[in-house]
């Protein structure tokens, strides 16, 4: 079988800075008998749920491609969709997600792994921060950082915080919402929701919610090769997470958006060394 191959440079492994290296992954690497019949679980026993970016709208990025792989995929709209909008806070966008989880549980499947792109990749971190319940995260492109990038607003963060404090809180805010590139829209939300996605001590937070893990599971991080939070480094959040041996941070030579289609194939194969192990 004919393989693609990306490249990826692995800046941090296992929580420790590690030295730049070329890693090369096959999109179709066989796997042997052997290595198979030694595993926990198979592949129908192993769910995954992933989450879209920001102003996108279900399936997310490599729903079909981890289904063509043979797993079972679920993607919820969450509330930072073109068509929620905002209108739900946070908390309310995870709890969609714990209801896909215990679905899947339900149904049986042994193991879960919660993954997305960009706003859902953050999702899945702060996910993991309040539910126990999925055993490894695959983060693409983590984005959506109100505590350093352009979406940092103290002002409208203090104005939304008045309104709650002097019971005002039918009151909207309106603010610009900045997304990657120079993509921009204008949103009227309420004080609450407003706080719950763009406080930076929030859920948005990713050095918070990665020191706030219910607990330690393996987490597969593949960055955008110039995104603000890429420039931050490892100590951003990835070192912030419980340790775990399978823990991996690449920077992908993928731009923002092309993350997912470029990480595919080594993501596939963490999953299926790292997870179904």
């Amino acid at each position: 079988m004919r393989s693609l191959c990306v490249t990826f440079f692995i800046v941090a492994l296992a929580g420790c800075v590690a030295p730049v290296v070329k890693v090369t992954a096959p999109l179709d690497a066989p796997q042997s008998n052997t290595e198979a019949s030694t595993r926990t679980i198979q592949k129908s026993e192993l769910a995954i749920v992933l989450l879209h970016g920001k102003w996108g709208m279900p399936p997310a990025p490599l729903v079909q491609q981890f289904r063509e792989a043979g797993y079972k995929v679920v993607s919820p709209e969450m509330g930072w969709s073109r068509e929620t909008a905002y209108s739900i806070n946070y908390e309310a966008s995870l709890e969609r997600v714990n209801a896909e989880v215990e679905s899947l549980r339900q149904q049986g499947f042994k193991k879960v792994v919660l993954g997305g792109q960009s706003f859902g990749a953050n999702g899945a971190l702060a996910y993991a921060s309040i539910y126990s319940n999925v055993d490894a995260l695959l983060l693409f492109a983590p984005g959506h950082n109100p505590d350093i990038d352009r979406n940092r607003n103290p002002f409208k963060v203090n104005e939304a915080k008045a309104l709650i404090s002097s019971a005002q809180p039918d009151k909207l805010i309106t603010f610009t919402d900045f997304n990657d590139g120079s993509r921009t829209q204008d949103f009227s939300i309420s004080p609450q929701a407003y706080l719950s996605y763009f406080d930076p001590d929030g859920l948005a937070s990713m050095p918070k919610t990665a020191i706030n893990q219910k607990k330690a599971i393996p987490v597969l991080v593949f960055m955008g090769r110039s995104d603000l939070a890429t420039r931050q480094g490892t100590w951003y959040f990835f070192n912030r997470l419980p340790k775990h041996p399978a823990n991996k941070y690449v920077v992908s030579d993928a731009e923002h958006r092309q993350v997912p289609q470029a990480s595919f194939p080594s993501a596939l194969q963490w999953v299926e060394s790292h997870v179904l192990q």
